[in-house]
């Protein structure tokens, strides 16, 4: 019962997310002579640490806060449903923070040596585990004013593309930063359906999200753009490095972000919107993987 639990407070469905960033960080430094196998593989495993420990973080956060109450709409969480006691899931958060700091310095040890490299991306490292942290927890959280689509754009765009392609090829390029936005726009946007299905529980919890702030049609706009914005970044990356023909590889996935931001953009009741949260974050994973391979085939 407790490990299935601690499942649930881990949010597998948001898990692509992360895993995304990297792939397309790593197949952009593979592309360009520098792929490295055991330091792809702590990459992942830092970046999927990092998320466990925000998503455990955020059930405590909320809960404290009283957002995740009996009229949630979305899917119950772990400590609202009894599944976990609030000591526990302090200690997993303790448990996953130490973990990805470990993980996360044996990765910049295998990337730097213990040159300036290391020591600066040490100083991020533990930037994001504390903005992990106070997403949701402690006294005015960062999710609570408003700035969770900044910092989901930051950590799960530029932190995982960007970052990974510097971490493995030592460098930076425009097409790394490009893709930063096409993934951060993603993920932004399941931030987003999470906040437009939430929004009357967190306006009432004073949870002050971008939907709260302006709007349930606002949030719609919103969100349509974001996709928008993503295909048209994502083309025009493969046109502008590569090739049009390259183009084929993503068709499937632009189709399916568009139907997306379709659905959500004409959705008469935004409570019914959550299957659509898995359906982008596994639509940005097919996008990272699909990337990678066109750049790389």
């Amino acid at each position: 019962m407790k490990i299935k639990s601690w499942i649930e407070a881990a949010r597998l469905r948001t898990l692509p997310l992360s895993v995304s960033g990297i792939i397309v960080g790593c197949g952009l430094a593979f592309a360009d002579g520098g792929f490295n196998g055991p330091l792809f593989g702590l990459l992942l495993a830092t970046t999927v640490l990092l998320q466990i420990l925000g998503n455990f973080a955020n059930d405590l956060g909320d809960y404290q806060h009283g957002t995740d109450n009996a009229d949630r709409v979305g899917p119950q969480r772990t400590l609202q449903g009894g599944g976990l006691t609030v000591s526990a899931m302090k200690r997993g958060i303790a448990v996953a923070a130490a973990l990805s700091f470990v993980v996360g310095l044996l990765m910049l040890w295998v990337s730097f040596g213990f040159g300036t490299g290391f020591w600066v991306f040490v100083g991020i490292g533990i930037a994001a585990i504390v903005a992990a942290m106070r997403y949701t927890m402690g006294r005015n959280p960062f999710g609570y004013r408003g700035l969770g689509d900044l910092m989901v754009l930051v950590f799960f765009g530029f932190a995982t593309v960007a970052g990974s392609y510097f971490i493995v090829a030592h460098q930076i390029t425009v097409e790394s930063v490009l893709l930063s936005l096409v993934i951060g726009f993603m993920s932004v946007g399941v931030l987003n359906v999470n906040n437009l299905r939430d929004s009357e529980g967190d306006r009432q919890s004073g949870k002050m999200t971008v939907v709260v702030k302006f709007g349930t049609r606002f949030g719609q706009v919103y969100h349509l753009v974001l996709c928008l914005s993503a295909i048209v970044l994502v083309a025009a990356s493969l046109l502008i490095w590569h090739s049009a023909v390259c183009l084929l590889w993503v068709v499937v996935p632009v189709a399916l972000l568009l139907a997306h931001g379709i659905r959500v953009f004409r959705a008469a009741d935004v409570k019914t919107l959550d299957p659509e949260l898995k359906k982008l974050s596994l639509t940005t994973l097919l996008m990272s993987v699909l990337y990678a391979a066109a750049v790389l085939f």
